[in-house]
């Protein structure tokens, strides 16, 4: 208890800026500068047998506990379990993307999927093809998503008035409609 007001004095003199040498805030284990290590009573009474966490809690978890998933289940009781989900196990068919209630936002996935052109072929005529302009405006958009939808809602794809689309091909900044085509496998 001694030796823990010391440290506690000691501390206070370092953070104070009260001390006459700077080696005796530093905290050292080296013995033969006769200083001790600040924590050696700690030290000593941690030196006992550490035991193993148990597992008694009921709100956790042993899943990842090989021998306790081992006790009470089986390679057979794996096969029957698999079995029944694969029986109540449902394929949902896609509908309509639904509207965003309350606004006019253009719904890009549905654009998507309503156009078939690949990216970078000009389908749209456009008269100023600055990649300056492009980039500054691009970047002014939180994502290609949002660069889209303002796209269409300011005459996209047939204008292009901001110039995000400036090679025309419908799709502004670097938006790309190929993987929402590719999860209803269009």
């Amino acid at each position: 208890m001694a030796l823990k007001f010391l440290y506690f004095i000691k501390s206070l003199h370092c953070i104070l800026g009260l001390f006459f040498f700077v080696s005796a805030c530093v905290s050292s284990n080296d013995n033969s500068i006769g200083i001790p290590p600040v924590n050696v009573d700690i030290i000593e009474e941690n030196n006992g047998v550490v035991s193993k966490p148990t597992l008694d809690n009921p709100g956790l978890s042993d899943e990842n506990d090989f021998e306790a998933v081992a006790e009470r289940q089986t390679i057979e009781s794996d096969a029957e379990r698999l079995k029944q989900n694969q029986e109540v196990y449902t394929i949902i068919q896609p509908t309509n993307v639904p509207r965003r209630p309350g606004t006019n936002i253009p719904n890009v996935v549905e654009y998507a999927l309503i156009t078939n052109n690949p990216l970078g072929v000009t389908i749209y005529e456009r008269r100023f093809k600055s990649q300056a302009r492009f980039e500054r405006n691009c970047n002014r958009y939180v994502s290609d998503s949002s660069a889209q939808e303002a796209f269409l809602m300011a005459g996209g794809p047939e204008r292009d008035q901001f110039g995000i689309d400036p090679d025309g091909d419908g799709y502004a900044c670097r938006w790309d409609p190929s993987p929402f085509r590719k999860a209803v496998g269009n």
